[in-house]
């Protein structure tokens, strides 16, 4: 099959969707037509297919991989080797960050500080951040623990020819899952801890694009009297049923807003199958290079999000319409930007020949120059 570059697109407008989501694009903003938290709602809504999407993606490009790769553990090993190493690395600079943002911001008094101390050790060292990551700056981390956690079980699932059977499970514990977001308060039931993680939320958007890769040629020929076209309007009728549930339930039912719904299931659904049908819409350089930094504005944007929320406290500004339509866009490019000079910075310092390749392009431009 040929390289799907749509995925490369889709994932392009995710992880704007996750700023938007994080910014709280439109609320609490005076905006000259409507409610900003109306607004905020539709956005907010129509932005939650993104992290399914960002699952679904990793476990179809993972078993792509999968099949075209002789030694699998290997793959498999470096991987989730590469994940491993990002969380770690980032969850290490946030701890220290937010660590200093306690001891700096807290006006609180000595036993006050050290109160909050001591709960930011325990919210940090205790099993359930293996499933869950914690809720400082951080929170976004949550994701890289789910994917690792999705990854290697559909590694195993893979290896024991069961991934059939994985996708089923997922699907009900994704099911299950609901009662602890957006469907508890209905049916009155309260679960203990969030099940936005890799067990109730992960493991079936994983498993699902997993299974879209493993079974790519036989999902292709069964869609294939159905056109791009067709399948696009399903997917706006997928993010329509998404808004329509979740408005049902907060304002309709006035319960809280949940983080996944059930639509979101077809939706994604709808998102893979148009990507294989349409595989060439993010052909393009700056898609490109977009898509290769996604994790990277992923990881960073909480970061540079928690830096303007500091500076502009209280401020009059952010309560405008001009600052609701440009802070996500913003916040999106400096994270992008920040993040490739982060690479930048530290491949030339942790490698060599990209040392000696720049000293070598650096010597050739000068004496380019002087002849």
């Amino acid at each position: 099959m040929t390289r799907n570059y749509s995925i490369d697109f889709f994932k392009c407008l995710a992880i704007f969707g996750v700023v938007c989501i994080h910014t709280h694009t439109f609320r609490d903003t005076a905006v000259p037509f409507g409610n900003g938290e109306t607004w905020a709602f539709i956005i907010d809504t129509i932005a939650r297919f993104s992290v399914p999407f960002f699952f679904a993606a990793s476990g179809y490009l993972f078993a792509m991989k999968l099949q075209r790769t002789d030694n699998t553990y290997a793959y498999f090993k470096r991987y989730t080797g590469k994940l491993i190493s990002l969380l770690a690395a980032w969850f290490a600079f946030y701890w220290v960050y937010d660590f200093i943002k306690i001891i700096t911001t807290s006006n609180g008094t000595m036993s006050e500080q050290k109160a909050e101390l001591s709960a930011y050790f325990q919210d940090t060292f205790q099993w359930r951040t293996l499933l869950d990551g914690i809720s400082y700056t951080q929170f976004q981390l949550w994701f890289m623990f789910a994917l690792i956690f999705s990854i290697i079980i559909i590694y195993a699932a893979y290896r024991l020819r069961l991934m059939k059977l994985t996708l089923l499970v997922g699907l009900g514990l994704n099911l299950v899952g609901l009662l602890g977001q957006s469907y508890g308060a209905l049916f009155h039931v309260t679960m203990e801890e969030t099940t936005r993680n890799g067990i109730y939320f992960g493991l079936f958007y994983t498993a699902l694009g997993a299974c879209f890769g493993l079974y790519e040629k036989q999902i292709v020929q069964a869609v294939q009297a159905i056109h791009a076209r067709t399948i696009g309007i399903l997917v706006a009728v997928g993010f329509a049923l998404q808004l329509i549930e979740r408005s049902i339930l907060y304002y309709g039912l006035n319960l809280p807003q949940g983080e996944y719904l059930i639509s979101t299931i077809p939706l994604t659904i709808f998102l893979l199958l148009f990507t294989l049908k349409a595989r060439n819409i993010g052909k393009h350089r700056y898609v490109g290079i977009i898509a290769k930094n996604v994790v990277g504005i992923y990881l960073i944007h909480t970061l540079w999000r928690s830096i303007f929320d500091q500076a502009l406290d209280y401020s009059a500004a952010t309560h405008t319409f001009v600052w609701g339509l440009l802070y996500a866009p913003v916040l999106y490019v400096i994270s992008l930007l920040s993040y490739i000079g982060v690479q930048a910075v530290k491949d030339k310092l942790l490698n060599p020949q990209y040392k000696n390749t720049e000293k070598a392009r650096k010597s050739l431009l000068t004496s380019l120059g002087r002849t």
